[in-house]
């Protein structure tokens, strides 16, 4: 839908999970891109999505509780056609779509958004989002966060996570290959979407490799390498899977060694 090569995805995935592990635990690696899920990574919209998600568990007659549980990282659409097979799935995805959009209380930064963001500029970073576009820039402008020159929605894709798509679309539009990007998330089929598509993941509230409470665990440095502006990310808090001791040499734009 969007004319570019799906298949092109990089590094596998397991060569993007090597980090270079300092002294003082914490994990580094370079990149070009960073790009980052929404709910959850950046906006912290667990009480909205909660309530909203009761909201229509009740008017589908469904255990709210089991809805919950299958609804995290899935699209709108797809949670609809999973879940609630039988009923008009249009009407349902614009149900969900227009509480979304109109009930934003309780929605705030993941701790450390901020400071992340802050010195990135336009072509450093994206959001992959399954949310509809509407919806992710009213949780960002409620968050107080910027909105993203590159943001791939929910209806920018023909699959959602965990299918690759979305981040592929951004790493192409950002002009990066994914595997020179750092992905940030925090649901498995996001996790899961990331490392198909070849990037380097961070998980976001939960263990990973590596894996953080929140964005203040992260810090990112923007350097002038010898191809071009590259991002330097540490990552505080060693996880298994790092790579011990000196890394080899980091490549230009990606790679471990920061």
């Amino acid at each position: 839908m969007n004319g570019f090569p799906l298949a092109e995805t990089g590094l596998p995935p397991r060569a993007a999970d090597i980090w270079r592990e300092h002294a003082d635990g914490s994990l580094g690696r370079y990149g070009r891109a960073l790009l980052f899920d929404l709910d959850g990574t950046l906006v912290d919209s667990a009480a909205a999505v909660e309530r909203h998600t009761r909201a229509w568990a009740a008017r589908c007659r469904l255990d709210a509780d089991q809805v919950l549980d299958r609804s995290h990282g899935l699209r709108d659409s797809d949670l609809v056609a999973l879940l609630a097979p039988t009923r008009d799935h249009a009407e349902e995805v614009a149900w969900l779509h227009d509480i979304s959009c109109r009930d934003t209380r309780g929605v705030g930064p993941v701790p450390g958004a901020a400071a992340l963001l802050a010195p990135l500029v336009p072509r450093d970073w994206a959001v992959v989002t399954s949310g509809a576009r509407e919806v992710a820039l009213g949780r960002l402008a409620a968050a107080g966060l910027p909105a993203p020159r590159v943001l791939v929605a929910a209806e920018d894709v023909a699959a959602g996570k965990p299918a690759p798509e979305g981040y592929l679309l951004a790493a192409h539009r950002l002009g990066v290959p994914p595997s020179e990007c750092l992905a940030f998330e925090d649901a498995e089929v996001g996790v899961a979407a990331a490392r198909a598509a070849g990037a380097a993941v961070v998980r976001v509230g939960g263990t990973g490799d590596p894996g953080v409470t929140d964005l203040r665990a992260v810090s990112v440095t923007p350097e002038a390498g010898r191809t071009g502006r590259r991002l330097a990310v540490r990552v505080a808090g060693g996880r298994r899977g790092a790579a011990p001791g000196r890394a080899p040499h980091p490549p230009e734009g990606g790679g471990t060694g920061c």
